[in-house]
């Protein structure tokens, strides 16, 4: 009896074990759970990403035409599902362009391993499945306005397509990925300003505006136009009149640093970082730090009555100053009894006008003492690409548009001393090597004896 009771036991003991262990495999298969555990959280989207893919109206479907193969489809599937995560608008159907060429054609496609992305009725084909490249695409498919910026020419302002380190060629890339339509624009030759424009970009002239020309300006402020005036230190721009317009002063001078040393690998006081970006609603989702070389100060005109909202959005520490008489040496500091101005001091400010009549758009200026920072030379320091892309998300009244920063891979570089360098040489080359020698060689003695 005790032999039946015993081999009972174990059965239903095996029976229950088999039993706990299917329940567990189908609750993995049905609530199934996975964690980023790289470090910095490279495989999964960012917060910002997450927020547009929560606030989707409309079905967003990856249409990817590839070959048949079945490792290529699962890889598709698992970067899909990194975005069907966050929201149930997102979908994906793979197509092999061979067998529906008909289709393909339609959707543009010229080659295979092609993604298309759809959002409702607008498309786009994609040039890479990076998160940065898709969210860009998602933005500029949830535009239905195309924005036209002017950028004005004829005074040696910084060129929109010029590939040197003084033009602005890789800020202009970035802003048509993100649908801005960027158009240069001469006032003397056409006498006007579109009215389909977003804003007018004034991008540090070095020769002097003529009085008709500022004269069309006025007219375009007057009427409501949005402005980023860009200006550089004892600028010849002629723009006098526009200061007075706009109730701002941008003193003779230049700023001068001597905070740059911990910061950046440069010697020059004239960088200057800035890490204070004040409250306006502009720089409510800038961070870090930005660098600006060889920049002006940018103030309230305190003489003139005000009629608009005025906020500082860069401001400088009190290591900065505005240098007016010395000329640059390796010695050069703030002299107090000079018409030097002590920092804290202002580089930008941000200017505000709500429209007169019943749903008018808010009126909005940027004025900033300094173009370097937005040119291909400074744009790809710091902060400074997102700060630019930041002024233009605000002045087209497209602040709501996220900037998704570059997932950085933290751990992907061992950086290490000489003193820790010539230590791993010495442990490999010679400790570890002569150890295992020497431990072979104690181990063959005592086998002997």
């Amino acid at each position: 009896m005790k032999k039946i009771l015993l081999k009972l036991n174990k059965q239903s003991s095996l029976l229950l074990f088999l039993v706990l262990t299917g329940i567990v495999a189908w609750l993995t298969y049905q609530t199934p759970y996975r964690f980023d555990a790289t470090r910095g959280n490279r495989n999964t989207l960012t917060e910002p990403t997450q927020q547009i893919l929560q606030g989707l109206q409309q079905p967003l479907k990856f249409t990817a035409y590839v070959p048949d193969e079945p490792e290529l489809h699962q890889q598709l599937q698992e970067l899909v599902a990194k975005y069907q995560k966050f929201s149930d608008k997102v979908s994906l159907e793979i197509i092999n362009p061979d067998i529906d060429p008909e289709r393909a054609q339609r959707d543009g496609i010229q080659s295979q391993h092609q993604v298309v992305l759809r959002l409702g009725k607008q498309s786009e084909i994609l040039g890479s499945v990076l998160e940065q490249n898709i969210v860009n695409t998602i933005q500029r498919l949830q535009r239905s306005d195309h924005r036209l910026v002017i950028f004005l020419e004829g005074h040696k302002e910084a060129e929109l397509f010029d590939n040197s380190s003084a033009g602005l060629s890789d800020f202009a890339g970035e802003l048509h990925k993100k649908g801005y339509k960027l158009q240069p624009h001469a006032l003397l030759s056409t006498g006007s300003i579109p009215k389909n424009t977003s804003f007018v970009v004034i991008a540090a002239p070095k020769q002097a505006y003529t009085p008709d020309e500022v004269s069309i300006l006025q007219d375009y402020l007057q009427q409501g136009g949005n402005l980023l005036w860009l200006e550089e230190p004892n600028s010849p721009s002629g723009l006098k009149a526009l200061q007075k317009t706009l109730a701002i002063s941008i003193p003779k001078g230049r700023l001068l640093s001597i905070d740059n040393k911990p910061r950046v690998n440069v010697n020059s006081p004239t960088l200057v970082p800035i890490t204070r970006y004040g409250e306006a609603d502009v720089m409510q989702k800038q961070q870090g730090q930005t660098l600006f070389s060889y920049a002006t100060l940018v103030q309230r005109d305190l003489t003139i009555k005000p009629t608009w909202d005025f906020d500082a959005i860069l401001t400088t520490t009190n290591k900065v100053w505005l240098e007016t008489n010395s000329p640059l040496s390796k010695d050069i500091k703030f002299d107090q009894d000079s018409n030097d101005i002590a920092g804290p001091v202002s580089l930008g400010i941000a200017l505000s006008k709500e429209g007169k009549g019943e749903g008018d758009k808010q009126q909005r200026i940027i004025v900033i003492g300094d173009s370097n920072f937005m040119r291909n030379g400074f744009v790809g320091y710091a902060g400074n690409l997102e700060l630019s892309e930041q002024l233009f998300n605000w002045l087209s009244a497209n602040e709501h548009l996220l900037v998704i920063p570059a997932k950085i891979a933290p751990d992907t570089k061992i950086e290490l001393k000489d003193w820790q360098l010539y230590t791993l040489g010495i442990f490999f080359l010679f400790v570890l090597p002569i150890g295992l020698i020497a431990i072979g060689g104690i181990r063959w003695i005592r086998r002997k004896r």
